[in-house]
């Protein structure tokens, strides 16, 4: 009886499981985990906080730059032994001068070229007035810098076309603005909208 004892109240000892309280305590934040530029990056780690919108970044928070040599084409076309500019051609003159405008570090060289018809030393001249007509109109038309506008007159030394005819004349007698500088650029994310937006500045 005594053993039946025992072994009743070892079974109850057994069974009588202290229950333990296992709750933690509340976890502290110890960084911010907040994305306030919708860049993908938390503040924790981000060491750049003010980038701009769309701009693609790395884990770091901070966009890139590519510098970019930028070419602008102003093809305006003259008449025979002419360097007056025609007003069909302003706009082209005026987003040129916008852009110049936009970006006040670059420099812009005016090339004259002519066609094939007269002498060498004609065409040199003649170019060279056709580049200073440009030059002109970005000073006095959009207060282009004149420091920033340099020109040339090659004559016909660069020629587009070979023919003789009249529309290979025409297309020869033109202007040419190369704008070298470089100009930096933050890279940007690639979207679905890329590929469109890339298409219209062709």
């Amino acid at each position: 009886m005594k053993f039946i004892t025992i072994l009743c109240v070892l079974f109850l000892s057994a069974c009588s499981t202290q229950i333990i309280d296992m709750t933690p305590e509340p976890t502290v934040q110890k960084f911010d985990l907040t994305d306030s530029e919708g860049d993908g990056i938390i503040k924790a780690r981000d060491e750049c906080p003010e980038s701009s919108s769309g701009v693609k970044v790395g884990n770091n928070g901070c966009g890139t730059n590519t510098i970019h040599t930028i070419r602008h084409r102003l093809d305006v076309n003259f008449d025979t032994n002419s360097s007056i500019v025609k007003d069909e051609y302003l706009a082209q003159i005026e987003n040129l001068a916008g852009f110049m405008i936009e970006y006040p570090q670059v420099i812009v060289l005016i090339e004259g070229h002519t066609s094939i018809k007269g002498s060498g030393s004609h065409n040199k001249k003649l170019s060279k007035n056709r580049a200073e007509s440009i030059k002109d109109i970005l000073i006095q038309r959009f207060t282009i810098a004149s420091t920033r506008i340099t020109t040339k007159g090659y004559g016909f030394e660069k020629i587009l076309f070979e023919g003789d005819d009249e529309y290979s004349h025409a297309k020869n007698r033109r202007i040419v603005a190369e704008i070298s500088s470089d100009v930096s650029f933050a890279d940007m994310k690639w979207t679905i909208y890329s590929v469109d937006n890339e298409e219209e500045q062709q």
